[in-house]
């Protein structure tokens, strides 16, 4: 099974540099949904994973779970300055 992943800005609770992502994630193995908070601060992006995300950090693809955030915050940004 493919690597499942997608990450939302949550509009209404986010401003730049301060963000609220859902992010759902499903391996076939391992599945979640969370809301975590990302702080976009030069030249960092500070991802808070909750708890059941950190137990288990170590078995799924974090680097496409970031990949997926940073596109969300992106496409948010492109959005709001049309």
């Amino acid at each position: 099974m493919n690597t499942e992943i997608r990450a939302e800005v949550i509009r209404n609770e986010s401003f730049d540099p301060h963000f609220m992502v859902r992010v759902s994630y499903n391996d076939g193995k391992y599945k979640f949904v969370e809301v975590m908070p990302v702080d976009r601060k030069p030249p960092k992006v500070t991802i808070d994973y909750p708890e059941s995300v950190k137990k288990i950090i170590d078995k799924i693809d974090v680097k496409k779970i970031e990949i997926e955030i940073m596109r969300a915050i992106v496409e948010s940004l492109l959005r709001s300055n049309r």
